[in-house]
């Protein structure tokens, strides 16, 4: 019995073999798709556009700034130490010199503590150019005293230092207040700076070349000394009236400086007409001397160009305006005139 049901799938098989085939043959295999290779270089992603602003200015003072009124602080120390001497008479030059040592050392050491916080931009600046400007008004108004008056009458050194003291303290107080309510740009104190000594130069020039052709030079030095001190004030005004709508760059102010000098090196040759004989006075020469000198710093400013500076440019709050701030000479000495408006 055993045996014949054993033999049961073997005679199924045998009477249908197709079936036996479907369940020894393997079933197919589907294939499976191979993943994609990546790509050689990753595809480029979208950049956001960049806005470039243009950075502020700083606000606080630079180093160079801060330098520039050091300097001028122990120069007008020294001055001051000078002044005090030639007051009190001190005849002794080891005694003499013990206060301009003081002082000179005192100067920078109050800005020093002027500087705690740092100052804001231009304040600096303005101080010295105000020290250097008030210092320069001063011996131009004592020396014009000293050519044009006889000995007895003449300041001498005592007077000189008065001058330069005095003028230098009212021009670092007006500078101080110029700064603080303009906040102007260190480029127009300096610009004003340069204007003064080229106004002094040019009218000097003017002055002693249009002097009497029988004049020698203890006469002619009266008009020298007279056309300087015009010089300087007109110098002072343009530059300070310039500055309100022109602030120029520091390549402008190298431009106009070189200028001055290429222009009073190219009249030198003219002097050679003057060789002759019976030829004018060799000092009529100076006033093509101003002239050209004059015609150089305004072609180094046309060259230079205005870039980007303007007053606008680097102006701040402001709550104050000053429209001007002149020294202006009077019988006894000399008033500083300052004037402007509140907003």
């Amino acid at each position: 019995m055993k045996r014949i049901l054993a033999l049961l799938p073997v005679a199924a098989l045998l009477a249908h073999p197709e079936r036996a085939l479907a369940q020894v043959a393997p079933q197919p295999v589907q294939a499976q798709p191979l993943p994609a290779p990546p790509p050689a270089f990753p595809p480029p992603q979208p950049v956001a556009p960049i806005n470039y602003v243009q950075p502020a200015p700083s606000r606080t003072r630079s180093d160079t700034e801060i330098t520039v009124l050091y300097t001028a602080a122990a120069v007008y120390g020294v001055g001051m130490g000078v002044w005090f001497g030639a007051e009190a008479g001190i005849k002794d030059p080891g005694l003499f010199l013990i206060a301009p040592a003081i002082l000179g050392v005192a100067g920078p050491v109050g800005v020093y503590f002027l500087d705690k916080p740092s100052m804001p931009r231009g304040l600096p600046a303005a101080i010295a150019s105000g020290m250097v400007i008030g210092a320069g008004e001063g011996i131009g108004i004592a020396s014009y005293q000293f050519v044009s008056s006889n000995a007895q009458d003449s300041w001498g050194f005592r007077g000189l230092s008065r001058a330069t003291a005095i003028g230098a303290t009212l021009g670092g107080v007006g500078g101080f207040a110029l700064g603080y309510l303009q906040e102007p740009s260190p480029k127009s104190s300096l610009f004003t700076s340069s204007g003064v000594v080229w106004g002094a130069a040019i009218g000097g020039m003017f002055g002693y070349g249009a002097s009497g052709a029988g004049l020698g030079y203890g006469r002619a030095n009266d008009s020298a000394a007279l056309g300087g001190l015009i010089g300087f004030n007109v110098g002072l005004a343009a530059a300070a009236g310039l500055s309100t709508v022109y602030i120029p760059s520091y390549r402008a102010l190298t431009y106009m400086w070189a200028g001055a000098g290429i222009g009073a090196a190219a009249s030198l040759p003219v002097y050679l007409a003057y060789a002759g004989k019976d030829s004018p006075p060799a000092k009529r020469g100076l006033v093509f001397s101003g002239t050209t000198t004059m015609l150089g710093i305004v072609a180094g400013a046309l060259l230079a160009g205005t870039g980007s500076d303007s007053a606008s440019s680097e102006s701040g709050s402001q709550f104050a305006h000053l429209d001007y701030l002149l020294p202006m000479p009077t019988a006894n000495g000399a008033v500083l005139a300052l004037g402007g408006r509140l907003e």
